[in-house]
């Protein structure tokens, strides 16, 4: 793999840089697929050779790892954002499995598309399982709203809550874009099991205050 000695550039310079490289492979990526990200049409989106690379990044597998982190962190960011401060914790769930399932783009199978080729370095792969518990705990984080006023139970485990919720999702979104199952009754399938891991009150029921 080539691997350039990268010149002095100033620190604050080299990150902005960087940082637009990457969100520019992000783009790529979610405009078309995986198989998208090259460092020709990352070159082409940012408006630089593809030798410029190797300025801020020692090779082009350093690159294409950044690009997956960054990638899960917009999605998680997408996935957020539809939960943060929400009153209707049902309703926040719903716009959940719009974006995971019913979406046009289905960025859930980009991510797994990168992941699957991604080289098993273990450097790498540790830095994926810190970024899961990063996630973990951002998710956790939304849910304890919804415990605090609450919409959930106190005596559910947010904690294992998320990590079951978290790979429950991976696995029927896999189902649903890369096997091309019935989008909306694993939609279905995702609410229904999350509203049980999470023991909501069934629609039409109150809770029992006894």
């Amino acid at each position: 793999m080539l691997v350039q000695t990268m010149p002095r550039i100033n620190p604050e310079y080299r990150e902005d840089a960087k940082k637009k490289i990457i969100d520019a492979a992000v783009d790529v990526a979610f405009e078309g697929d995986w198989g998208s990200v090259t460092l020709e049409a990352i070159a082409q989106k940012v408006g630089v050779t593809k030798g410029a690379f190797y300025s801020y990044f020692p090779s082009s597998m350093a690159l294409m790892q950044d690009v997956i982190i960054a990638m899960i962190r917009r999605i998680r960011d997408h996935v957020l954002s539809r939960i943060a401060g929400a009153d209707d914790i049902r309703a926040a769930l719903g716009r959940i499995a719009d974006f995971i399932f019913l979406q046009p783009k289905p960025f859930i199978l980009i991510f797994i598309q990168a992941i699957a080729s991604a080289p098993k370095d273990p450097e790498f792969v540790q830095r994926l399982s810190d970024l899961f518990d990063e996630n973990s705990i951002l998710i956790t984080g939304e849910l304890a709203r919804a415990q605090k006023n609450g919409q959930i139970p106190a005596e559910v485990d947010l904690k294992e809550a998320t990590r079951a919720i978290y790979c429950m999702t991976i696995g029927l979104a896999l189902a649903a874009h890369a096997l091309q199952k019935d989008k909306n009754e694993l939609r279905q399938t995702w609410l229904n099991s999350v509203e049980r891991i999470l023991l909501l009150v069934p629609k039409g029921k109150k809770k029992d205050r006894r």
